[in-house]
């Protein structure tokens, strides 16, 4: 069975790597290396204003998914810009939140 993202799953890819371009995450990555985290800080900002963290969590507690094609459609787009800080767990940490928030 053949794996295709669908148009809009495309668009949404290429639209956050045109938001991670624009920011210029090398300087970003670099800045957070030195240990400067306000425009790591701020891309980030960005991205949840993008909605790239509430991927994960379910629409009933704020989120727009579960959606977890999109979910890695930003992982991969996070990891080839090299988004500084910790990605994985802030979007695991809206899937335990959720939970937590059900039980």
């Amino acid at each position: 069975m053949p794996f295709l993202l669908t148009d809009e799953q495309r668009e949404f890819g290429r639209s956050l790597d045109a938001l991670l371009t624009a920011a210029d995450t090398p300087a970003v990555l670099r800045a957070w290396a030195a240990g400067d985290h306000g425009p790591g800080r701020a891309l980030w900002g960005r991205l949840a204003d993008a909605g790239v963290f509430a991927l994960a969590v379910p629409e009933a507690y704020g989120g727009v998914g579960p959606l977890p094609v999109e979910a890695a459609v930003a992982c991969v787009e996070l990891g080839r810009h090299a988004v500084p800080g910790p990605v994985a767990e802030t979007l695991a940490a809206g899937v335990l939140l959720a939970g937590a928030l059900v039980a």
